[in-house]
């Protein structure tokens, strides 16, 4: 770990993607021994290339044993783990973990080599099923626990371009889509072993530019939306109408939203150090409440700004109260959680930067692995023991560790053929999800 003016550098720690097929092939017995490679990088450092031998065990001919050279050093750890070490650049023990479940499109499954990059994805709340969204505008539901054939509804020409976002509501069962057509559509997502055609029962319109991100309001009445166009929208999903738009400092394109409760964050009570920050009450707020939302109040938006700020808005208020710039480059995903007290940006040139949301006046931290834009971010593990789940274009995602030491590389994802991860997902039961341009899904834990 190194610093500079600005931001901590972390190692990266990788992985030959498909090092477990070597070794299945020695424990069968196909080849009596094969390597597979290690690589191990810093910023301004130089690289470390080392091998792995994996041969049968004299005695025990169901264990593959594996013995690293050439700088590097490989024990199992846990299921589906292994720890892996570089002593000359500081590297000890990191964790690489391996998919527990991969889930591929039927055009993936039939050729290999014409791999169909999702463009969005989502898992439902209850974790029955998956959804992802391709660059031609079709959507494909798939059951996680029926065998494929049974529950894989492709849904074709949802959207005239590329999906761009896709959200499960928390019934689990209606799903709600974004595109680069302007439009947003609420699909239903019921469990069907006959893929009947599917129509959207709502069509929102009203984006003038590519809709970049969605959330789902409480039990989902309401719904927002963000877009290149600057605004983030906030729908009444019955009526199919935008109940009222929210611009951006000087109509800047956003790139990704976050929505939550304000907490225990500056807007939501007043911080123990005493500082006034100006914010709207309840009581205030509730003057700017249309008849048609449901449960705005006490919610916050934070979005992440093409300019390399983000802004927040209060919901209920229907304006903005504070922004930061985090840099001069974009910002293309954010996270915020309440329960942590934290707010974590994403930026075009590999910036994760920490911020505590009880004081937002300057970041925790920032710290960056290397140049390669921050795809999509999510918040994991008890507040004492925070964990953030990055996918990054360079096909590296990566769990570091912010609490409550930190940031430090925790986990390494590995899977991924340096296809870029482009979607994130933490559900409930301490599951990682990745989804992005090889057109497979995989789950972590």
């Amino acid at each position: 770990m190194s610093t500079t003016a600005n931001h901590i550098f972390l190692s990266i720690t990788t992985v030959q993607h498909d090092f477990e097929a070597v070794m299945t092939d020695v424990r069968e017995g196909t080849v009596p021994s094969d390597d597979f490679w290690i690589s191990c990088y810093h910023h301004n450092e130089p690289s470390v290339h080392g091998k792995v031998r994996a041969e049968l065990d004299e005695k025990d001919r169901h264990l593959v044993l594996l013995k690293g050279r050439d700088g590097v050093e490989i024990e199992r750890g846990d299921q589906h783990s292994y720890l892996v070490s570089c002593p000359q650049l500081g590297v000890t023990k990191t964790r690489v973990v391996v998919p527990s479940r991969t889930f591929r499109s039927p055009k993936t499954n039939s050729n290999p080599q014409i791999p169909t990059k999702i463009t969005a994805f989502d898992v439902s709340p209850d974790g029955s099923q998956i959804a992802t969204g391709y660059e031609n505008g079709s959507v494909i539901l798939e059951s996680t626990s029926v065998p494929t054939k049974k529950f894989q509804n492709v849904i074709p020409n949802v959207h005239v371009s590329y999906v761009s976002s896709l959200r499960f509501f928390p019934s689990s069962r209606v799903l709600l889509t974004a595109g680069a057509d302007f439009t947003l559509n609420i699909l239903p997502a019921e469990q069907v072993e006959a893929a009947d055609p599917v129509s959207p029962v709502r069509t929102l319109k009203g984006h003038t530019r590519v809709v970049t991100d969605t959330a789902i309001v409480s039990k989902g009445r309401n719904v927002l939306s963000s877009a290149k166009d600057g605004t983030i929208r906030l729908w009444d999903v019955s009526g199919g109408k935008s109940i009222n738009a929210l611009g951006s400092a000087g109509w800047t394109g956003i790139n990704a939203i976050s929505l939550g409760e304000t907490g225990n964050s500056v807007f939501g009570r007043p911080h123990p150090d005493g500082e006034d920050h100006p914010t709207e009450s309840a009581s205030q707020a509730s003057a700017f409440i249309d008849p048609r939302e449901v449960e705005t109040t006490g919610k916050v938006v934070f979005a992440a700004l093409q300019s390399g700020s983000f802004e927040v808005f209060d919901l209920a208020a229907k304006k903005s109260v504070h922004s930061y710039e985090v840099g001069k480059r974009a910002l293309n995903s954010i996270s915020y959680s309440a329960a942590h007290d934290m707010l974590v940006t994403g930026s075009a040139d590999g910036v994760v930067t920490v911020f505590d949301t009880r004081q937002l006046s300057a970041p925790l931290t920032s710290f960056a692995r290397n140049r390669a834009s921050i795809e999509s971010l999510g918040i994991s593990g008890p507040p004492t023991e925070t964990e953030l789940v990055i996918a990054t274009e360079d096909g590296l995602p990566y769990v570091a560790g912010v609490r409550p030491d930190g940031p430090r590389v925790h986990t390494e994802l590995i899977g991924s053929d340096c296809d870029a991860v482009r979607m994130v997902r933490v559900t409930e039961n301490a599951a990682i999800w990745t989804a992005g341009d090889d057109g497979v899904v995989r789950r972590y834990f």
